[in-house]
């Protein structure tokens, strides 16, 4: 398994994880029935298909073992850790093998416990810290997300800055709502047939049409006058306001 989460962006990728298990099935001389692989976070009990389809099977007997790169990879939470913990208990699950270590069911279940403690502890302090800097970015009076039409994230410094390509056209949209004379449908026909508005490009998306429904987002959204809502709470950005 590997997801998005920052320490699992350290972790080596599922063909190289895949690659050295094999190696080590073949070393140990296990029949490996099937290889699963996936890309979701684990921090959630019953959100993993795959998962539980590995349970489902070792409950079914058709399959005894689980090799893995490390614990981690299986479960984040004391839910799925709990289902593991009580299949190698009562010796329907013979062995979790991992790339440096294997866990049986004599095993102290303290050894798993631990093991498994920790996963799940580092997607909590994850929580905290992640709160931890958001709040702080907002007191800072930044926006903790993606900048919206007109301006971009600033990744070295951490800031909101102006887009030079978007952020006139995008206050010529609001001078035109401003008026009272135009509704957001025609503003947006205007900004993109005749001042050719169009998102940003990525390597893999975008240089596409801005949505109807990203134009009634913008003419609601406080960011543009300077105010930051996040939370129920109202925050002054530092960024330039466009109106």
């Amino acid at each position: 398994r590997k997801s998005s989460e920052s320490e699992d962006r350290q972790i080596q990728s599922i063909d190289d994880q895949v690659n050295r298990l094999k190696e080590l099935a073949g070393s140990l001389n296990l029949s490996v029935k099937k290889i699963y692989t996936e890309a979701k976070s684990a921090k959630k009990p019953n959100n993993r298909r795959v998962f539980d389809e590995i349970i489902e099977r070792i409950e079914n007997g058709e399959a005894d073992g689980i090799l893995c790169w490390q614990i981690n990879r299986l479960s984040r939470n004391p839910i799925d850790s709990g289902k593991l913990s009580w299949l190698l208990q009562q010796g329907i699950l013979k062995s979790i093998q991992t790339i440096d270590r294997q866990y049986l069911p004599d095993d102290n279940v303290l050894l798993f416990n631990v093991e498994s403690g920790m996963a799940n502890q580092f997607i909590i302090d994850l929580r905290k810290n992640t709160k931890r800097g958001i709040d702080g970015k907002l007191e800072r009076g930044w926006l903790p997300s993606l900048a919206p039409l007109g301006y971009l994230n600033d990744k070295l410094a951490k800031t909101i800055i102006k887009d030079p390509e978007r952020f006139n056209l995008t206050r010529k949209m609001w001078d035109l709502m401003l008026t009272g004379s135009y509704t957001p449908p025609k503003v947006l026909e205007i900004a993109t047939k005749e001042w050719g508005l169009r998102t940003m490009k990525h390597k893999r998306r975008g240089n596409k049409d801005y949505s109807l429904s990203g134009v009634y987002r913008m003419f609601n959204n406080s960011f543009y006058a300077g105010i930051i809502e996040w939370g129920g709470k109202q925050y002054n950005g530092k960024h330039e306001p466009m109106i």
